[in-house]
């Protein structure tokens, strides 16, 4: 019997990871999942990240134009070109900070419940090792949930990057913020879109190496935070 993420696309941005990239393709590979599945979105690494990519055989594409976003963007524009439709896409770190230990979990409400679109892994309703999340990453989280909470009616209780959605819903939500704010608005507009969103419990780890492009500096982080928050009013205020 096939695991339910056998017709799925595993799309991973990675800037910079030599140190925990080659950690995360193992435990895909061990997990049964092949090479053919797994999209590393390289967003203008320096270092030793896109020959990783090729020695494991695995897709690599690359997205010069800095920004989470735009490298997740770019995995999406890379399928459609090439007319592949997964059931499934996972989006996940290249860090080695999302426990694949959780993916039966994040499949599960699909199976369950057949018209649940979109699944998030939850670091606050799982377990986020210490150390694992700034204070002002969850500062963040918090922030931008309560936020959702009070405009749209909806609880979330992260932003997490370990998720899934069925191929087409992903297509509905026509994503564009080529930044920061991509998780944000994939949520928001899948609230406008009457999507069936869960969330599930996720295990979550400290970096298996290098250094984060956020929580590893104060500016990145402030950054990242004003971003956020431009999306969430952009598409709450100034959006149709």
């Amino acid at each position: 019997m096939q695991p339910p993420w056998a017709n799925s696309k595993f799309l991973i941005p990675a800037l910079n990871e030599e140190e925990s990239l080659p950690k995360v393709l193992d435990s895909l590979f061990k997990f049964g999942i092949l090479p053919e599945q797994i999209l590393i979105l390289d967003n203008g690494s320096k270092d030793s990240t896109p020959q990783i990519a090729i020695d494991a055989g695995v897709i690599l594409i690359q997205e010069p134009k800095r920004g989470y976003g735009a490298a997740c963007l770019a995995g999406i524009h890379y399928l459609q070109k090439k007319k592949v439709s997964p059931e499934f896409i996972v989006f996940m770190d290249a860090d080695g900070s999302d426990d694949l230990e959780n993916l039966k979990d994040l499949f599960a409400p699909f199976s369950q419940d057949p018209n649940t679109n979109f699944v998030i892994g939850s670091r606050t309703l799982g377990n986020a090792e210490p150390g694992s999340l700034s204070f002002l990453q969850k500062f963040g989280n918090w922030l931008s949930c309560f936020l959702i909470r009070i405009f749209y009616g909806v609880k979330f209780t992260d932003l997490g990057p370990f998720r899934v959605l069925r191929w087409k819903s992903l297509l509905d939500l026509d994503l564009q913020d080529p930044t920061w704010g991509w998780n944000l608005e994939m949520q928001i507009k899948a609230i406008r879109r009457k999507f069936k969103i869960q969330e599930v419990p996720v295990h979550y780890e400290k970096r298996k190496g290098g250094k984060s492009k956020i929580s590893g500096n104060l500016v990145g982080s402030l950054k990242a935070g004003v971003k956020i928050l431009y999306i969430f009013f952009k598409l709450t205020f100034f959006s149709t």
